[in-house]
């Protein structure tokens, strides 16, 4: 199978009687290309799991393996090769730089064999407000500059962090429908980490997490269209 592979994987914080144990014995697997929830309540290790795929975090023992290759076994120069050219991140606060424009918010994250700024703004449909800055955009515009910032450097792989959890519903539902579209259009795989168990809906995969342990792991027969869902 290919894409990713996530085996044993553990992760703990703190030590003696202070130590918290974020991911126990966690396995799932993940093929290329697809669209997949991470669902779980806060605590459940969903956001420290992202942190680990990211190459933000290491595990303390386990693998996992992401596209071909077991990035728990990476140097730190490795790690930051590997964030810089392989993974793109959207957060659910937007992290833009307040004093560049959308269009040089996005140019930051370039680098070499990466798509033109214009057109990941123009693939998020913001070619006409390249020229603003944060505070002149609306929050759903924010992020969807954040998702062409992540987008640019054409990653293998989108890790998002509660996307649409600072939205409302219609902008998040809007956010969500540029996801799928990005996945289908580029066949990047897309993994979201949520406690909204709407947005399960749309997911190739449901990865569900409590108290650090996959507790489901099941493919989606029939993902819908977020445009379709009600919210």
């Amino acid at each position: 199978m290919s894409g990713i592979r996530i085996s044993n994987l553990r992760k703990s914080y703190g030590s003696g009687r202070n130590r918290v144990v974020a991911l126990a014995d966690v396995n799932f697997e993940i093929a290329e290309g697809e669209f997949t929830v991470i669902l779980g309540p806060s605590g459940s290790g969903k956001s420290t799991l992202l942190n680990v795929l990211g190459g933000m975090d290491r595990a303390d023992s386990g693998k996992a393996v992401i596209f071909g290759s077991d990035i728990t076994k990476f140097s730190s120069r490795q790690l930051v090769q590997y964030r810089r050219k392989s993974i793109g991140f959207v957060f659910q606060f937007y992290n833009l730089m307040p004093n560049l424009t959308a269009l040089e918010n996005v140019a930051i994250a370039r680098c070499k064999g990466s798509m033109d700024e214009r057109v990941a703004l123009k693939s998020v449909g913001l070619s006409k407000r390249r020229s603003n800055f944060p505070s002149q955009l609306s929050g759903g515009e924010q992020q969807r500059v954040a998702i062409a910032r992540a987008i640019v450097k054409k990653p293998h792989l989108l890790l998002c962090d509660e996307p649409t959890g600072a939205l409302d519903s219609k902008t998040g539902q809007r956010v969500l429908v540029l996801l799928q579209q990005l996945k289908k259009r580029y066949g990047t795989t897309v993994v979201v980490v949520t406690h909204n168990a709407k947005l399960a809906l749309v997911a190739d995969r449901v990865v569900t997490l409590s108290d650090g342990r996959v507790t489901e792991n099941r493919v989606n027969e029939n993902p819908l269209w977020a445009g379709d869902i009600e919210w």
